[in-house]
């Protein structure tokens, strides 16, 4: 019987034991977590600020915060919601945990927007779905919507940065602080062309998407290469890139610095953006549906007029020009003349002689008497001419090559807005082509103006190259 009860204690001391609690918070820890970002309610007036753009720039911020995350973009959101019958829609604050469990989250951002006083607001919350926990909360604010736009990335750091703090996220920010930094002017600095320069970025996104990406911007960046400026468009916007396009913040500032790179055709450029779903558009689209547009990027070829200074904002008239593409013949290697000349002389003499000679009579009669006549006539004459003609000719023929040219003729297109600047920049001269990256806030529908003018935020410039790139 005691052998019997040792070996029962024996086999019970050998039976794994359930792990515990701690054990499995840690594991949760380490699993590279999934975030939903839902979109944030307004509680300004209608149109004030886009709560669609925001949510897209909270997704790209906790993208670019470095932590262990994954981002469920809106579009899988929506998805995963209707496959249960749900809309973002019904979504309230009692059930925004519930919201991230339905689509399988970890952690949920969610918030409002509102104005206090002359101050707008974003009140950030982040829940950890699995315990109902409030793990974070922060507040963006500015005294425009430019401003809360550019504070947005450090209420989001500031929300995140206790999930750095936790389990082996720190371990793997130890490593980081050990190992050297990423030095990204000296990664384009070491490539021969901007296509080897593009092609190592994407090599080194397979394990590092952040070191790639900061990569891929120094490539683009980079001047005095041997064969011009980064130019490729195509390879940007070929596949690879899509999803750094629509996530990264700066991505549209990279966009508009390349296209500004091969001559600035923005009507020419944006449609193969686009096609990458990369939210930069056109003015002439903001214009026609401006509550759709508004909120959102734009990319202008301008030139400022009229800049003012009014309670320290400066503002400026924009003229949209465009590029548009006129053909001439020019010559191609060497002329080839011919010259022909005649020349004669002609002396023409005559002499024209003539003569003759007439007779003729006539009888007449009658009762009374009769009468009788004759007569004759003899007649010569002649005329003489003579004349002298000369006469010379010339003629030159000339045989060259030529070829159709086109050449980029810059003209209006007659669409107006109102820039506002950050500040005064003694770099922007009036009347001169830039291209303008901005941030579209809608129409001035004064009745004393004859068309819609646009209202935009400048935030960033460039010069166009003078050669077009097609």
């Amino acid at each position: 019987m005691r052998i019997c009860s040792l070996l029962l204690v024996a086999c019970a001391c050998a039976t794994p034991a359930p792990p515990p609690p701690a054990a499995e918070a840690a594991a949760f820890r380490e699993a590279p977590k999934i975030v939903s970002v839902l979109e944030l309610r307004s509680k300004l007036r209608e149109g004030a600020i886009d709560a669609g753009y925001v949510a897209d720039r909270l997704r790209a911020e906790v993208l670019s915060s470095g932590i262990d995350a994954r981002v469920i973009s809106r579009e899988n959101m929506l998805v995963l919601l209707q496959a249960q019958g749900k809309q973002l829609a019904d979504c309230e604050a009692e059930c925004e945990v519930e919201t991230g469990r339905r689509i399988g989250a970890d952690l949920v951002v969610s918030g409002e927007l509102v104005r206090v006083g002359e101050s707008l607001k974003a009140s950030l919350r982040l829940h950890e779905t699995r315990s109902g926990t409030l793990v974070a909360a922060a507040t963006a604010a500015g005294m425009s919507a430019e401003e809360l736009d550019a504070h947005l990335g450090s209420a989001v750091r500031q929300l995140v940065a206790s999930l750095g703090r936790s389990g082996s996220t720190a371990a793997v920010r130890t490593v980081a602080r050990g190992s050297p930094s990423f030095d990204a002017k000296a990664f384009a600095a070491t490539q021969p062309s901007p296509f080897d320069c593009e092609s190592s970025a994407r090599r080194l996104r397979e394990t590092s998407p952040d070191q790639a990406w900061a990569a891929l911007i120094a490539c683009v960046e980079r001047q005095g290469w041997s064969r011009g400026d980064f130019t490729s468009l195509e390879r940007i916007t070929g596949g690879f890139w899509d999803e750094d396009l629509t996530t990264r913040p700066d991505a549209p500032r990279l966009i508009a610095r390349i296209i500004a790179a091969r001559g600035g055709d923005v009507e020419g450029d944006i449609p193969l953006v686009q096609k990458s779903r990369v939210p930069l558009f056109t003015l002439a689209a903001a214009l026609r549906q401006p509550d759709v547009y508004k909120g959102r990027w734009v990319l202008v070829r301008g030139a400022l007029s009229d800049i003012r200074q009014d309670g320290g904002r400066t503002a400026a008239m924009m003229r949209e020009t465009s590029l548009r593409a006129t053909a001439r013949e020019v010559q191609v290697g060497n002329i080839s003349r011919v010259d022909r000349s005649s020349s004669g002389t002609s002396r023409n003499d005559g002499q024209i002689s003539h003569y003759g000679t007439t007779r003729g009579s006539a009888q007449y009669g009658g009762t009374g008497g009769s009468s009788q006549y004759s007569g004759s006539a003899q007649y010569s004459g002649g005329s003489r001419y003579s004349g002298n003609s000369q006469y010379s000719s010339g003629s030159r023929t000339e045989y060259s090559s030529v070829k159709q040219k086109f050449e980029n003729e810059r003209v209006e297109t007659g669409r107006l807005a109102l820039g506002r600047l950050a500040r005064p920049d003694p770099f922007l001269e009036p009347e001169k082509d830039f291209l303008f990256l901005a941030r579209f806030d809608g129409v001035n529908l004064s009745r004393d103006a004859e068309q819609p003018m646009a209202l935009l935020s400048i935030a960033g410039y460039f010069q166009p190259s003078a050669f077009l790139v097609q």
